[in-house]
């Protein structure tokens, strides 16, 4: 019996190698808890922007940033949500703003999450880029990362919607009005109503695509700090925790810079790890590493250089990449410690509580599809 050829043994593996991405792909939605994770995150992002800015709102967004007019000259990317606040008043305005700071903490919360977070964007884009010239790169990860997450199953934990989930059933669905309106009863109690080949496929793909770009992002910046000789000397960023903006706490900054050692080694590690990020998440041990330095590094920059919201929109979306194992591992040690607060008010034996994710059954530690 002749031996296979090399062509039909590397056929043999290409199709092997589809199979298993088509496995991957369609048979289940991949980084559940990540997604969930990063729903709450980049709501507190939105929220956070919101609040911060509340007492300044007229004078960067509202009538009292007309200041801005020249500079939107010309700059008509985002003009469609700019036409929601372009013509507000002082109270109107205001009344808009709170809306927008509401469906930001009712999409933390999880309540009817796709419907929310598209009316919490177009808000946060009609208020944000009313002044587009004050923006930098963490409103457009957010914006950029938020929009992907209405693609994704963010729900399935810590939400609203897994509790509505769990009182109720999918009602049959077929043709005529009976099947239109439990269509809309399925939509409203957050219950599938689309084919689980589509939805998982759809949620994995935009897992795939928010994922490539946290990478290229991390890429691209450490590439082009490599490229620098500020970067290159190990003194790149004593420079910037000068200026008096980025320098909330200057006794902390003032400490850390006054020492070349942490200057240079903070400066070379956050270069190495940006640009070795995407390849760091190819092995286990090394995608943990890379993802603990990676949100130090942005916890030093929400310290270090006041940038807290955009520090906390780049964590929301890496924790994409934590493997389920190791969000069971968490949930459970928080769940443990919270048991004693939680049963004052809930009855651990109700068996609509115990629908909930992780009440029931105690999920298995199988990696997740980062692993």
């Amino acid at each position: 019996m002749s031996q296979p050829s090399v062509a039909s043994r590397g056929l043999d593996l290409v199709n092997e190698w589809y199979d298993r991405f088509e496995s991957w792909l369609l048979t289940d939605k991949r980084s559940l808890y990540g997604a969930s994770l990063a729903r709450i995150l980049a709501g507190c992002s939105v929220m956070g922007i919101l609040i911060t800015n509340f007492r300044v709102r007229n004078l960067m967004f509202g009538q009292g940033s007309v200041w801005n007019d020249i500079a939107q000259k010309g700059n008509d990317m985002y003009w469609p949500p700019r036409l929601i606040t372009s013509h507000l008043g002082n109270t109107a305005f205001l009344f808009y703003y709170l809306l927008v700071i509401l469906l930001a903490f009712l999409f933390v919360l999880g309540w009817h999450t796709r419907l929310v977070g598209i009316l919490m964007l177009i808000g946060h884009i009609s208020i944000i880029e009313r002044i587009p010239i004050l923006g930098d790169q963490g409103d457009n990860i957010l914006r950029v990362g938020t929009l992907l997450l209405l693609f994704l199953h963010s729900s399935e934990y810590w939400s609203l919607d897994a509790r509505r989930r769990a009182r109720t059933k999918a009602e049959p669905m077929g043709p005529g009005s009976g099947g239109i309106l439990a269509v809309v009863k399925n939509l409203y109690n957050s219950q599938r109503v689309l084919p689980s080949w589509f939805t998982n496929g759809l949620h994995n793909v935009v897992l795939i695509a928010l994922g490539w770009q946290l990478i290229m992002i991390y890429f691209s910046a450490g590439w082009f700090k490599a490229q620098g000789p500020l970067w290159f000397h190990g003194t790149a960023i004593y420079y910037p925790m000068q200026l008096q903006e980025y320098k909330p706490f200057p006794f902390l900054t003032d400490a850390m810079t006054h020492v070349g050692v942490m200057v240079g080694l903070s400066t070379y590690v956050a270069m190495v790890v940006q640009i070795g990020f995407g390849f760091a998440l190819l092995h286990p041990i090394a995608r943990r590493i890379a993802i603990f330095c990676a949100i130090m590094f942005h916890l030093s920059i929400a310290v270090f250089m006041a940038l807290p919201w955009f520090s906390l929109s780049m964590i929301a979306f890496d924790s994409i990449f934590v493997s389920t194992s190791t969000f069971i591992l968490f949930d459970r040690w928080i769940r443990a410690k919270l048991r004693p607060v939680a049963d004052l008010f809930f009855d651990v034996t109700d068996p609509i509580v115990a629908k909930l994710p992780g009440r029931s059954k105690q999920p298995s530690l199988a990696s997740s599809a980062a692993d």
